[in-house]
């Protein structure tokens, strides 16, 4: 499950009534296992698609809030993987039907990402306002099991993605990160605090510990609201198709 990805659909807030929109970001810092983040992404919002970026990385993200499918775009290796809400769903309840498997996987996360340390902590701060790309932004700052991060969002800002579907993908989110134990139950409870502030977060920063400790900041460089081509969200062609949710399942049922 792209973490990103994960990060980015939670700080949304969804409505009927906005436009569409386009923001440019830097990112800088180290991602896990020490890896540079620094580059620019760009990320569209339409009433259907959620799309995402990365030239750096040459991965993009393509959200599809209308047929409730995930799409990881690699270019270097031109395949596109795909992932569906129903098969996502289908894959978190076979790994919970198995034990042995949710807590070896929970086991694996926590050492990963720190989240033996601070597992008790849970605190979040309103620390008053800040200017990013122009625009006001309520900032925000979270200390939850082993995360320690800050968001800065703009309440004006409301993408056009339909309650409803926002709701359903919120599910496969939600249910994804819940398999990872300890650490699955922070990054859960922190995309919940975060899905209460309103608008999209033009800045945040994040720092986690454990094998792949992560830290960098995110930040918006040019807001645009108006219309997207519809080009924009269209899959390249010749790319490889990989479904990795019927791959999954069935590595399940072989078990």
């Amino acid at each position: 499950m792209n973490l990103r990805l994960v990060a980015s659909a939670f700080l949304l807030t969804a409505s009927l009534m906005a436009g569409d929109l386009t923001i440019s970001f830097t990112t800088k810092g180290k991602g896990p296992m020490g890896v540079k983040l620094d580059g620019e992404e760009t990320h569209y919002y339409s009433s259907r698609y959620q799309l995402t970026t990365n030239p750096t990385t040459r991965t993009d993200t393509l959200v599809d809030y209308q047929d409730f499918v995930t799409y990881t775009v690699l270019h270097k290796e031109k395949k596109i993987q795909k992932m569906s809400l129903d098969d996502a769903l289908a894959v978190m309840e076979a790994m919970q039907s198995q034990p042995q498997m949710a807590e070896g996987m929970g086991a694996m996360m926590g050492a990963m990402f720190g989240g033996g340390k601070k597992k008790d902590t849970f605190k979040v701060e309103e620390k008053g306002k800040e200017t990013v790309a122009g625009r006001t932004c309520a900032k925000w700052s979270f200390q939850i099991m082993g995360i320690d991060a800050e968001t800065s969002n703009d309440p004006t800002l409301v993408p056009p993605v339909p309650a409803v579907s926002y709701a359903k993908m919120k599910r496969m989110q939600g249910a994804a990160m819940a398999m990872m134990g300890p650490m699955g139950k922070a990054w859960v409870k922190y995309y919940e605090e975060l899905s209460k502030i309103k608008g999209i977060a033009l800045k945040n920063h994040m720092k986690t510990g454990g094998m792949l400790s992560m830290d960098s900041t995110q930040e918006a460089t040019k807001v645009v609201e108006g219309p997207i081509p519809a080009g924009t969200f269209k899959l390249p062609e010749g790319y490889k198709m990989e479904d990795m949710g019927k791959k999954l399942r069935q590595e399940l049922a072989n078990r």
